[in-house]
């Protein structure tokens, strides 16, 4: 019987990988998973970051744009330049008297601590933010002409194609005065209203009807504190009654400056405190908004000392705008 042996390596070893080679395969493994890790990391940080950039830069813009184009039209009458001495209130029989929207106060600032009638400090939803500041706006559109007076408390319209409804509050006036008054009936051209007109004569071509608008914009509670919570909010008067609005989230802060004839300024504290002569001195506002991301740990750095990253990472950014009032006296 012939047997068949089978051949053994040369060096009389059997091949494979030692210990120390395996470790050090799996540290440079590891090195350049973490590296990876790293970059991937650093990349959605810089997403966040680019995100919450653009979302700041978006929501100031609009904040902007929306509120320049109620302090554009502050103090307008439709009739032109008018003092506010000159501009009567609604009387207490309209249930207007002592109300914000119901005295003509055409620009009016509220400082961090100074109450409004418009809106209550407090934590609920939709109230202001204790120490922030608030403006108040009241303006005219929609105007209509007048043909002419049926009586001392109605009046018809050059057209029927208008948009005047009861219960709107509207301004009327000639080249020098202007009173509010609540329209109480409509019917085509025909317009109804009370208190019955008391300004020039009732004869006169120059009167023009036109809807008054108030507003006032503030800083509030948006009730979502993952999202900072804080909104920029507006309430406004209408037809209906009060309305209040969640406008944008992530504006922080209002901070407000009153440019003055001959160049002088009037922080928000001064403005609240306006008299009717100081209020027609005023040609522009200033308007400084603090923004915040929506999302935190959006920046590792949470140092507060540039003011531009928040105690929980959210970035702030701050964007000053001067606004000019169309109508100055």
């Amino acid at each position: 019987m012939t047997r068949t042996l089978s051949p053994r390596p040369a060096s009389g070893k059997e091949f494979g990988l030692s210990l120390v080679e395996v470790m050090v395969t799996l540290a440079i493994g590891m090195i350049v998973t973490l590296g990876i890790l790293g970059v991937v990391g650093l990349n959605q940080q810089n997403l966040r970051i680019t995100e919450s950039l653009s979302e700041s830069q978006e929501n100031a813009r609009m904040a902007f744009e929306l509120m320049a184009r109620d302090i554009r039209q502050a103090r307008d009458t439709s009739c032109g330049p008018i003092a506010s001495s000159k501009v009567t209130s609604l009387g207490a029989q309209d249930a207007g008297a002592g109300t914000w929207w119901g005295s003509w106060v055409p620009i009016r600032g509220f400082a961090r601590n100074t109450a409004s009638n418009a809106v209550a400090f407090g934590s609920a939803q939709s109230a202001r933010v204790s120490d922030t500041e608030a403006l108040q706006l009241q303006g005219t559109s929609d105007l209509a002409l007048i043909k002419n007076f049926e009586s001392t408390s109605k009046v018809i319209l050059k057209t029927s194609d208008h948009t005047l409804a009861v219960n709107d509050i509207v301004v009327m006036c000639d080249l020098e005065n202007a009173s509010l008054h609540r329209v109480t009936a409509v019917s085509g051209s025909a317009v109804s209203f009370a208190p019955p007109i008391v300004i020039s004569s009732a004869d006169n071509p120059q009167f023009q009807i036109a809807r008054r608008t108030a507003v006032t914009w503030y800083i509030g509670n948006n009730a979502r504190q993952g999202e900072n919570g804080r909104s920029l909010y507006r309430t406004r008067h209408t037809r209906n009654g009060v309305l209040t609005e969640e406008i944008l989230p992530g504006v922080a802060e209002i901070n407000l400056q009153y440019l003055l004839k001959g160049g002088a300024k009037a922080d928000a504290a001064t403005a609240s405190a306006f008299n009717d002569a100081a209020l027609d001195t005023i040609t522009a506002v200033e308007l400084n908004l603090t923004t915040e991301s929506t999302h935190a740990n959006v920046a590792a750095d949470t140092s507060t000392e540039n003011g531009l990253v928040g105690s929980d990472g959210r970035l702030r950014r701050n964007h000053s705008y001067v606004i000019a009032l169309r109508n100055t006296l």
